[in-house]
């Protein structure tokens, strides 16, 4: 009896284990209090400033850091919460040498408010990078 027991109670725990949901990432959704102004990246630290974050040591070049020397711009909006919401490539130097795939690959920063920007005001930055070769 104990073996009909068991084998009936087999099934049921394996169906019940096929019914739990995977675990889902949750995504902040985006606020803008007000409409998003477009700004120069002189002006940034008057509405934001980058939260401080520990440095990490990496131990192999990040997948989305292109190869070679290159330079290029991009926008980077801000929403009322400081939640990096996207990157949008511009340009870059030589053509094709970053996309707007390996843009989309960078790590979201978080931002807090300056005390200047009560209203935490959502933005629209550029920004210029360049990777140069280290002789």
């Amino acid at each position: 009896m104990n073996k009909c027991f068991s084998l009936f109670f087999l099934p049921v725990i394996i169906l019940s284990g096929c019914q739990t949901q995977p675990e889902t990432v949750q995504v902040p959704q985006a606020v803008f209090n007000t409409n998003v102004i477009t700004i120069e990246h002189s002006q940034l630290n008057q509405y934001w400033s980058l939260e401080q974050i520990k440095p990490v040591m990496l131990n192999k070049r990040p997948d989305w850091l292109p190869r070679g020397a290159g330079k290029g711009e991009y926008y980077i909006t801000i929403d009322s919460n400081g939640n990096e919401v996207s990157k949008e490539l511009i340009s870059s130097q030589p053509e094709g040498w970053m996309t707007q795939k390996l843009v989309n690959k960078m790590p979201k920063q978080q931002y807090e408010p300056a005390a200047s920007n009560v209203k935490r005001v959502p933005i629209k930055v550029k920004v210029d990078f360049e990777i140069k070769r280290m002789n």
